[in-house]
């Protein structure tokens, strides 16, 4: 079951990053905005940070399985219908902000609903472990998604991108079909309503401070570093001058990066160097993206994404994993959601860096984002 759940991952997340790169590099070429490049990003995390906790509350007293095969099954159809609009050249904004909107509200159940399965097919002393390869797997497909979206962009067109979608959800819904059975079917909390959960959820946030803090460097991180990868396509253009499949090879030199450090992390950290790698992890990030704003040429470029993304790694191998450990069985689900409402709150992030990249440029949007993320 843990190996279904880990395919599900892979699958899910190759999606999401292709998509990002592809969706990113069409609206910039219809519309020669970076605003609007962000605003498709913004629309992405939306739901998650509408919706996270409320998600978080549902995943407690519903089977998790079900709405994971569920999700899936409907995404599949739903790119498959956006592919078959695409082919016929009818590609929009409208279009676009629809596929990527859909995406988002998948992904507001992944930590609730996904993640926690883990708990649920491994042991307490596996958990840290398993979370952890997760992330390895997530990171791995910051490197795959980016080359797989330019290579189908540049040789198939964004219908192409709908349709290997369609591909790997149908696949992601399939494996869980056949390969889980227990996961998600024990209910994780008690009896009481999902607004009382909810209230819950927050009022031991509220008691918890290594809760507070894990949350703070999620509002860091996700304010201020990861808002970079939006203007990565507009910098990679205006500036390096790439084609799709280079520009997607530069854009997942940060994803081996991550994949790197996340990899690191599973040999060799201890639980007792979680919390320093959470949040230095997000320094290191904030650093190398400034460091990047400052280049011309494609080679300093991947390499700086590159070291970007180790910090990333770092802070992503352990956000889910702190959380997890750090709360009580019976309130995961709702942290988990609380997590997610922290994660959704990039869509401040990317608002910030799409107006300021469309006021002074990609490249002092970065540097003004950087500098106030170091001040936090």
């Amino acid at each position: 079951e843990f190996v279904s759940l880990w395919f599900v991952g892979a699958a899910l997340n190759t999606v999401r990053w292709l998509e990002v790169l592809a969706v990113g590099v069409v609206v910039f070429e219809m519309t020669g905005s970076p605003f609007h490049v962000a605003l498709m990003v913004i629309l992405r995390f939306l739901p998650l940070a509408l919706l996270g906790a409320l998600t978080g509350a549902l995943a407690e007293r519903i089977n998790r399985r079900l709405v994971l095969l569920v999700g899936m099954f409907l995404m599949s159809v739903a790119s498959l219908w956006f592919g078959v609009i695409a082919s016929s050249g009818d590609v929009t904004l409208w279009l676009l902000g629809a596929s990527v909107l859909l995406n988002g509200f998948l992904w507001a159940f992944d930590n609730p609903v996904r993640r926690t399965l883990f708990a649920d097919v491994v042991t307490l002393a596996q958990l840290g472990s398993a979370m952890t390869l997760d992330t390895v797997t997530s990171n791995s497909t910051r490197f795959i998604g980016p080359v797989l979206g330019g290579l189908f962009l540049e040789y198939a067109g964004i219908h192409g991108v709908f349709f290997l979608g369609a591909l790997l959800y149908g696949a992601a819904t399939i494996v869980t079909l056949v390969g889980t059975k227990v996961a998600g079917s024990q209910k994780l909390g008690g009896g009481s309503s999902v607004l009382a959960a909810l209230l819950s959820g927050f009022r031991l946030l509220r008691h918890d401070r290594t809760l507070q803090g894990i949350m703070a460097v999620t509002l860091v991180f996700n304010v201020w570093a990861f808002p970079l990868g939006s203007m990565i396509p507009v910098i990679g253009k205006e500036v390096l001058g790439l084609t799709p499949l280079p520009l997607g090879v530069l854009m997942s030199a940060e994803g081996v990066g991550a994949l790197l450090g996340a990899l690191l992390i599973l040999a060799f950290a201890e639980p007792r160097h979680y919390r320093y790698l959470y949040t230095y992890g997000t320094f290191l990030c904030l650093v190398m993206a400034f460091a990047f704003s400052q280049v011309e040429s494609f080679l300093p470029a991947a390499g700086f994404l590159f070291l970007t993304g180790i910090g990333a790694g770092c802070f992503s191998a352990m956000q889910g994993v702190l959380v997890m450990l750090c709360t009580p069985v019976e309130a995961r689900g709702r942290m988990m959601g609380v997590l997610s409402v922290c994660i959704g709150l990039c869509t401040v992030g990317f608002l910030h860096i799409g107006l300021l990249g469309h006021w002074l440029g990609a490249e002092l949007a970065i540097v003004i984002c950087t500098f106030e993320g170091f001040l936090v």
